[in-house]
Formats: structure tokens, sequence, C-alpha cells
């Protein structure tokens, strides 16, 4: 197992969608309906932030770690970019991320995939969504810079996935939101790269009270927080 390199991934479950908008603070029309306070629906969101350490070196940002590439490989097996005019030919997920400024942000698209035995021993991979909104969606914008939380609002009561490109100390790191929970599409694929590839910790981001316990491996990786699970090759959800 690769002791010096950590992938930190942080959950946040079931967050209120209305707390993206800025109207939600306004509740005083339904302070004279107390049954509505029940049975108005409130819909939520999930975060994960997918961070990177490299101890041996002291750099931070999951670009970093020697096994990127694969962390890369997952997102791209499970999205697919929008399809829109602007993107060109041959660019993937990877390739945007790369190029990217900080805090821009990617409209994702879900793979279905279904394999077609071609003529010759190879398979075409076909690539569809089952998001109307998504594929009549080619006149909006693929990607843009600092997502407000009105337009992320937005794009998640629209059952999008969003990616954005966060900066780290020495490199970048990753947070993707939606409104369906895709944890366990990521857990399993993560865990199937240990144990050589890094040490993998999942992370209650309840739990996670300020920064310096976020970085909790620079002081305490001997005996991290409660609610920041280490994950190991034989453990299951």
């Amino acid at each position: 197992m690769s002791s010096s390199q950590l992938l930190k991934l942080v959950f946040f479950h079931d967050q209120r969608m209305e707390e993206l908008t800025s109207s939600s603070s306004d509740t005083s029309k339904d302070d004279n309906d107390v049954l509505s306070l029940f049975t108005k629906p409130d819909p939520t969101y999930s975060r994960l932030f997918f961070m990177g350490s490299d101890l041996a070196n002291n750099r931070y940002g999951i670009n970093l770690l020697d096994a990127y590439p694969s962390v890369l490989s997952i997102f791209e097996h499970l999205y697919t970019l929008p399809p829109a005019p602007q993107w060109s030919d041959g660019q993937g997920i990877g390739g945007w991320i790369d190029n990217a400024p900080m805090d821009a942000y990617l409209r994702l698209v879900p793979k279905s995939i279904d394999r077609i035995q071609s003529s010759g021993i190879d398979t075409i991979t076909s690539l569809k969504t089952n998001n109307p909104a998504i594929a009549k969606s080619n006149h909006e914008r693929a990607w843009g810079y600092e997502l407000e939380p009105i337009v992320l609002h937005r794009l998640l009561m629209k059952d999008e996935f969003i990616l954005v490109k966060r900066a780290a100390s020495d490199g970048h790191d990753i947070d993707l939101y939606s409104k369906q929970n895709p944890y366990i599409d990521f857990f399993y694929p993560l865990q199937s790269l240990l144990p050589n590839s890094y040490r993998f910790f999942s992370i209650n981001g309840k739990r996670v009270h300020n920064k310096e316990a976020l970085f909790f491996e620079r002081t305490r990786l001997y005996k991290p927080p409660h609610g920041f699970e280490e994950v190991h090759p034989e453990s299951v959800l």
C-alpha cells in the first residue's frame, strides 16, 4: 500500500436544495400554513469532494496522485460530456479538467452503456442519456465559471450532474454535485485501486468542522477523527 499518498472522498448526503437559493430565507408566507411545512416537498442533493495528498512531498491536490489517471478514468466511465457544439472532437472530461480554470464547472451526462458486437472482435460503446432535459439542452452552456448557488440549484433540479474544478494548495481537487447520490458508484471503483495506489479515506462531511480537521493527515494520520473511515480492500458498505 502507498502510505505516502492519500485519496480522501468527502461526502455530503441529503443537503437541502432550498439552502442554495436566497429566497429560501423568506419563509414568512408559510408561517400561517403549518400543514404546508410538513407536506411541502423538500428536495435534497449530494456533494462528493475528491481530494488528494502526497505526504512524501508535502503537496496537496488530487492531480498529484500517481493514480490520478485511474481516478479520471472512473469519471469517464460513469459520465460523458453534454451534446454541445463548442466541444472539439476527442476532448474528454480529463482534458477539460486539465485545461479549465479553477472554479469552472462542467455539466456531465450519465452514461448508459450498450456494448454492441461489431464485425470484428472489438466492441462499440453507445452512449445515451435518459434525461430529456439534457438531451434538449444543446444551446445551454455546457460549462461556465464560478458556479452561483442559484445556477447550481436550477441545474440540480433538472437532475444534472455538475463537476467543479477546485483549487488545492499545489494542484486541484474535484467537486461533484448531483440530485441523486452517486457515492456507491465511486466507492467500489476507488476501492478497487487498493492496496497499491493510495490510502483511501471516506469522510463524512458533517464531521468536518474546520480546515484543520479536513487535513487531519498532517497531524493525526495514526488516529483519524470520528467519521473519517479508512477504506481497505476488504471493506464493504
